[in-house]
């Protein structure tokens, strides 16, 4: 099979560069650590969750994996905020607490997208993928992002098509794969 790609104009590749996604790491049990958690999930009252991220940094007592996962949280809040270098610095902070976490490369692959940074981010998505993370089909959709601005086509449409089968109802994925049209190369004939 081979895959062509679709593009209908530079805004295409304007949108699909900026659509990465950050994702949040899961904090146990509660208190600020757990609130800054729910906060980057929910993804409403921003302003609020970064204050809260931030006294859980200052106040709770965190383990260095939560603590880890706090930065990466608060990192996804800020970039709901548009604080995209904020953003990046708490993901690297994550990643120095905690290498062992997949998250915080796959969302410091998505900055690096929104920067044009497509190869590094790449390596930084496929470091976050083969880790493990919380939400598999948001390191898949980011690392489609990725080669589609890469121009390899065809992997970026096998990749949206495993985010869009690890999470049916993920929209960004089945909107980026109608961007792709599949045809079929012909066999060649025998002799």
């Amino acid at each position: 099979m081979r895959v062509q790609a679709l593009f209908l104009g530079a805004a295409l590749v304007f949108a699909a560069a900026t659509t990465a996604q950050a994702q949040v790491v899961m904090t146990m049990g509660n208190g600020l650590g757990y609130d800054c958690f729910v906060h980057a999930k929910i993804g409403t009252h921003a302003r609020e969750g970064v204050g809260i991220c931030n006294a859980a940094l200052d106040r709770d007592v965190l383990t260095r994996k939560d603590r880890a996962g706090t930065y990466d949280n608060r990192g996804v809040i800020l970039d709901s905020l548009g604080r995209t270098e904020e953003a990046a610095a708490d993901f690297n902070k994550s990643i120095e607490l905690d290498p062992s976490l997949g998250d915080p490369y796959v969302n410091l692959g998505a900055m690096l997208i929104k920067k044009g940074q497509h190869e590094e981010a790449l390596s930084k998505i496929n470091k976050g993928l083969g880790l493990g993370m919380a939400y598999v089909h948001i390191g898949y959709y980011n690392r489609a992002v990725a080669e589609q601005m890469l121009g390899r086509y065809k992997e970026a449409y096998y990749d949206y098509k495993k985010a869009l089968e690890l999470e049916p109802s993920f929209k960004m994925a089945s909107e980026r794969l109608k961007d792709f049209t599949v045809t079929r190369k012909p066999a060649q004939a025998p002799g």
